[in-house]
């Protein structure tokens, strides 16, 4: 799952979006006034995909385009 979430966050630094941890596991993400809160690390398929989606609706491109 590491090298999912390493590859999420390369995406999103590229992109401009800043991106962190709280102590309790949530991450939040937030660009140009924009930001999106995920309550822990995603472990299951489905909780990649809600995540994804909901920062492509933030205006992340993911995956990168060529």
């Amino acid at each position: 799952m590491t090298d999912r979430m390493d590859a999420l966050l390369a995406a999103l630094d590229a992109q401009g979006f800043k991106s962190g941890q709280t102590d309790s596991g949530m991450w939040m993400f937030s660009r140009g006034g924009t930001m999106v809160t995920y309550y822990r690390t995603p472990e299951i398929f489905g909780e990649w995909l809600d995540l994804i989606k909901l920062l492509n609706g933030a205006g992340l491109v993911f995956p990168p385009e060529d």
